[in-house]
């Protein structure tokens, strides 16, 4: 699957073609195709694809000086948005590289300035918009390494863009900078804390969201420095993550896009990355990349009792999902407000005698809490611990028993943002 260039001609679409010669020569593709875009109402067609070629011609000599890949000229007449989409699908690509701002010498209707964001929002593919070529020179000669961003939380759209860095690294040395932007009261709601600040960075909530995003980042195999770096949140997103990006100096700045219908309209974030951005923007849409799917392990499980017999029958299945190759284990039991002054330590002795003797290889915690919000307390208690489950049993049916019985299941399944696994009774 070929790259797939898109020029007007411009000395800025010049930047584009450079880069694209430099990804191929990386990626060890034999050929590059370059594609450009010809005013179908020009007055002498023949005349501009003529003038074209022989611009192409020598722009392609002085970017790939005499190396591989290959180079075949495209030249089409028709919508540029719609033309280099085409192009791309009928050529197979896997990449289209076009450039930002582009300014041509004379009329012509790509400037691909203006079509970037079109472009980047209608292709199935991912879209590299380039404002610098020389660092992707410089990472195909292998002179050093390429400065990534990467916009990460914890949206779907991330797994492509993540999918795209396991891939860079592939090639070749690449430093990776996680930029994640957090709004504090947002962040505190989540993990049931208080925000120290509403302006200033919090170290505790940071703490939190470091340990949930490296493991949403993944290992990432090759060579390369990883560095996570937060901003609190008093605007717009992209604003924020263009300030990590300009104070990291990274070379592109890789967004996970999702695409609104027809040519449509991409998220507000990825329009202020690509019309503000200073450095190359990598427009990853949903399902553009094959995702590395992987098996979950579960080291962390949460599990919630109210101490009664059937509600301690939720405690085994905590630790068969952990296993006996280490782990952890908490134990949670919510008091509501006529039990608060209950004696406490009574009740984490009661809890951690539930676990089983046998694995003494997971580590096991007791947590007592109060509130009266008991699938609330356990879903931000699941937060704070870092649980990669949640187990908790119900004995709920329907109508009334449903009400009395399941509302703290039936809430927590919707509420918490962990997998959360109930278990029923033998026999309803």
């Amino acid at each position: 699957m070929p790259i797939v260039c898109g020029t007007d001609l411009s000395d800025n679409a010049n930047q584009a073609v450079s880069a694209a010669f430099a990804l191929a020569r990386a990626r060890g593709d034999r050929e590059l195709v370059i594609t450009h875009i010809l005013d179908p109402d020009a007055a002498d067609p023949e005349a501009a694809a003529t003038a074209a070629r022989d611009h192409l011609t020598t722009a392609i000599a002085a970017a790939s000086t005499g190396r591989i890949p290959a180079a075949r000229l495209e030249l089409i007449a028709g919508p540029a948005v719609e033309s280099l989409v085409a192009a791309t699908e009928t050529e197979g690509g896997d990449l289209l590289v076009v450039a930002s701002r582009g300014e041509s010498a004379g009329k012509t209707l790509l400037s691909l300035g203006g079509i970037a964001g079109g472009v980047a929002s209608s292709a199935e593919v991912p879209v590299l918009v380039v404002r610098d070529a020389a660092p992707f020179a410089a990472w195909a000669d292998k002179t050093r390494p390429l400065r990534v961003m990467i916009g990460l939380d914890e949206s779907a759209s991330c797994d492509p863009a993540i999918a795209l860095i396991h891939q860079l690294r592939a090639i070749g040395p690449v430093d990776v900078i996680a930029g994640h932007v957090y709004y504090p009261d947002e962040v505190a709601r989540r993990y049931g804390t208080k925000p120290a600040s509403m302006v200033d960075a919090d170290p505790v909530l940071e703490g939190f969201l470091r340990r949930d995003l490296e493991k949403r980042l993944g290992e990432l195999p090759g060579q390369g420095a990883v560095e996570l770096r937060f901003r609190t949140g008093l605007g717009r997103i992209g604003d924020h993550l263009l300030e990590i990006a300009d104070a990291a100096a990274v070379d592109v700045l890789v967004v996970g896009t999702r695409q609104k219908g027809g040519l449509g309209r991409l998220s507000s974030v990825s329009s202020v990355l690509l019309h503000d951005a200073k450095m190359s923007i990598w427009c990853v849409p949903t399902n553009s990349v094959a995702t590395m799917a992987s098996i979950p392990r579960f080291k962390t499980a949460v599990v919630a009792t109210d101490l009664s017999d059937f509600g301690n029958h939720a405690v085994p299945y905590a630790f068969t999902l952990v296993g006996a190759r280490g782990g952890e284990v908490h134990l949670v039991h919510v008091l509501d407000e006529d039990r608060e002054g209950a004696d406490r330590a009574t009740l984490e002795r009661r809890l951690l005698a539930l676990a089983p003797s046998a694995l003494a290889t997971v580590s096991v915690r007791a947590h007592v809490l109060a509130g009266d919000d008991a699938a609330q307390a356990i879903a931000e208690a699941a937060e704070r611990i870092g649980a990669d489950v949640v187990v908790i049993a119900s004995r709920a049916r329907g109508g009334l028993t449903r009400v009395l019985l399941g509302s703290v299941a039936d809430k927590l399944l919707r509420t918490c943002r962990r997998p959360v696994l109930v278990l029923r009774p033998p026999t309803e």
